[in-house]
């Protein structure tokens, strides 16, 4: 009874098991211009394919040993960027070689409905990336 009991406690704190989570892992690859281009996956987008870009965040590991960012685009109140998977993602940041760097992107489909935000995040450093 006591391991029935426990099992049960466990499961409702956790919460429904069958949601999806909102983390998901960005796609990485080189662009021609030696600079890394940002994808997500056909997820989490509107019946038209698209997402909306909330967030983009970008960190650097710095000599101290941990990662600080170092750019990020803001558009909570309203976001403009359209998303559509398999596509580039914008970013206005110089990445040099030999540096480890994570990006953070924010979606969100429809911009009211939190559900359906989504977390995409990768660590990677250029000259380990493939085109």
């Amino acid at each position: 009874m006591k391991k029935t009991s426990l099992i049960l406690c466990c499961t409702m704190l956790a919460g429904c098991f069958f949601h999806p989570g909102p983390y998901r892992i960005a796609a990485v690859s080189l662009k021609d211009d030696g600079q890394p281009c940002f994808k997500v996956e056909k997820e989490s987008v509107t019946v038209n394919n698209q997402s909306r870009v909330l967030n983009i965040a970008v960190s650097k590991r710095f000599a101290d040993g941990y990662m600080h960012r170092v750019w990020s685009s803001n558009d909570l109140h309203f976001p403009i960027k359209i998303v559509v998977p398999g596509e580039c993602i914008p970013v206005d940041y110089k990445f040099e070689p030999y540096q480890e760097y994570g990006v953070t992107i924010y979606t969100i489909v429809p911009p009211d409905n939190i559900e359906t935000k989504r977390f995409w995040g990768a660590k990677f450093q250029l000259q380990d990336l493939k085109p």
